[in-house]
């Protein structure tokens, strides 16, 4: 099951911090800081947010983050990465032990 969301994470690759491209507020290092195409899944699931009336960055507007937001956003997504594998572990411990 790892492997499977290992090839997950590497197609998602656009929400992984970088090491050092610049990198927008709004969309990571996906933009490109406007340069680049978003992904589609990432149109899309923007799209929903905004028709659900939740939060969403815009599409179109671009900031270049400040050192402070960039080191931010690297300890979020480290502290979200460590949590998700810690459930992912926990899920595949809980399923290996029903199915032994």
């Amino acid at each position: 099951m790892s492997g499977m969301l290992g090839r997950a994470a590497d197609w998602l690759e656009f929400g992984r911090p970088g090491d050092g491209g610049p990198m927008c507020v709004h969309h990571g290092e996906a933009c490109g800081l406007g340069t680049v195409e978003l992904p589609e899944i990432y149109r899309m699931a923007v799209e929903a947010r905004q028709r659900l009336g939740m939060p969403a960055p815009p599409l179109d507007g671009h900031r270049a983050a400040t050192p402070i937001e960039v080191a931010e956003y690297r300890r979020e997504y480290e502290q979200a990465l460590a949590a998700a594998k810690a459930r992912n572990a926990a899920l595949e411990a809980q399923i290996r032990g029903e199915l032994s």
